[in-house]
């Protein structure tokens, strides 16, 4: 049997312990063709040496690229444009697989048809790896797995304003169906939230897959962009939660009033959003 190349793509910067982690648990999956690209924004070379000393002399499927500057955004497509493989999966330097979660997935888009994402529940853990109850955004969404229109999906995370697919490191997709950089969508480039972008453009095309095993690990810590950037992760929604409507999301005026809903609620009371909270007055006043 024939065994499709899985690339997974790790944007790097300045986390060689945890990186660790996440490595070794690309080289424990089950599934037997996968490629590993790592695209380093460190600041130092600390990350270059671990993998020197641990890795490239002994794993020829890895595949190492340092940048010479800080690329941000464009060293996630850097990682996406330098994979060789026929399905990608992000995997953040802080995060972990489940050993079986690349065989468990590609599963589904040899066995049913149209799929163009599949995703599951990830599990919290903590900076030493000890299990969290889940946050709002990784409550398990079903007991059972479940293919379903993409589109229903994608408004189940614009109604409840969450991102209730999954971080970067949780789903699996062609890399030919992401047909704009990761994080564009309908031609801006969102950074805050740039998987939801991701996820809604893969979500547009076809059906998704929900698996409730955790397939993989999502690691809390204080360092992370959600805690650093702070509020500021929500200021991207609501355009995105527009924008979706041209791709067929949120298709009713009910479905569209309670994604606006839900993002007005999340921001209100906060002086910052206060053009936002005009904004959204003035849609539902008019629609």
């Amino acid at each position: 049997m024939q065994h499709a190349l899985v690339s997974v793509v790790i944007p790097a910067y300045n986390r060689p312990h945890t990186l660790k982690i996440a490595m070794d648990s690309i080289l424990e999956q089950t599934y037997p063709n996968i490629e590993i690209v790592i695209c380093d924004d460190s600041s130092n070379n600390e990350v270059q040496q671990m993998l020197e000393a641990a890795y490239l002399p002994f794993y020829p499927q890895v595949k190492y690229y340092k940048n010479e500057k800080n690329l941000f955004l464009e060293n996630w497509h850097k990682c996406f444009d330098l994979a060789s493989g026929e399905y990608i999966n992000y995997l953040m330097d802080d995060d972990v697989f489940h050993k079986e979660k690349i065989s468990k997935m590609l599963r589904f888009f040899h066995e049913f048809e149209n799929i163009t994402l599949v995703t599951s529940y990830r599990q919290t853990i903590n900076e030493s790896g000890g299990f969290l109850a889940p946050i709002a955004a990784t409550v398990k969404l079903y007991e059972e797995t479940r293919v379903m229109d993409g589109k229903m999906l994608g408004n189940i995370a614009l109604t409840r304003c969450l991102n209730v697919i999954g971080e970067p490191t949780t789903v699996l997709f062609k890399k030919a169906d992401l047909t704009e950089p990761f994080g564009v969508y309908r031609g801006k480039q969102y950074s805050l939230i740039n998987d939801m972008a991701a996820w809604l453009l893969l979500l547009s095309k076809g059906k998704a897959v929900y698996i409730p095993e955790a397939l993989s690990y999502f690691r809390l810590h204080a360092n992370q962009n959600n805690n650093t950037l702070g509020f500021k992760a929500f200021s991207e929604w609501l355009d995105i939660t527009i924008a979706s409507r041209e791709d067929g999301f949120l298709e009713t005026k009910e479905l569209f009033e309670t994604a606006l809903l839900a993002y007005r609620k999340r921001v209100q009371g906060y002086p910052q959003f206060a053009a936002d909270i005009q904004r959204i007055d003035s849609i539902l006043n008019t629609s």
